[in-house]
């Protein structure tokens, strides 16, 4: 997985803050893999599941404001993200096996970049009218 990098800046602070924090949990699953810390992969999953509920419902809340155009897909992308981390809980409370809901977070930490890279930038337009709006 790639750092957070200043390009990936949507201009705004509060949504800049959660993607880098998204970057941020590399280190931590690689420091629980390290340790073999079945807590520390517990506090991974909890910070996703808080993730796809508040940092996506400002995302969307600010789409919405700005009949932002791509909003649908957008969202879509929101609801299999949740869909997502809502079976992680459920492969780590099976307790299968920590290689397995390592994987299963390393995937999703995958996408989810890969969707701040791809599909969260898109946004940037907006954050810009918006900052514009305020100074005018």
């Amino acid at each position: 997985m790639q750092s957070w990098t200043p390009n990936l800046e949507t201009g705004d602070p509060d949504i800049d803050n959660h993607h880098q924090e998204l970057f941020q949990l590399t280190a931590m699953l690689d420091d629980a893999i390290h340790t073999q810390s079945i807590e520390k992969l517990d506090a991974i999953i909890s910070f996703l599941e808080h993730y796809v509920i508040e940092h996506f419902c400002e995302e969307e809340t600010l789409m919405e404001t700005h009949q932002y155009a791509f909003y649908d897909h957008h969202k879509a992308e929101h609801e299999i993200f949740k869909v997502h981390v809502g079976e992680l809980r459920k492969v780590y409370l099976e307790e299968i096996s920590l290689a397995h809901v390592v994987f299963a977070i390393r995937k999703i930490l995958d996408k989810l970049v890969y969707h701040v890279r791809t599909v969260d930038i898109g946004i940037v337009g907006i954050v810009n009218s918006e900052h514009h709006e305020k100074s005018s």
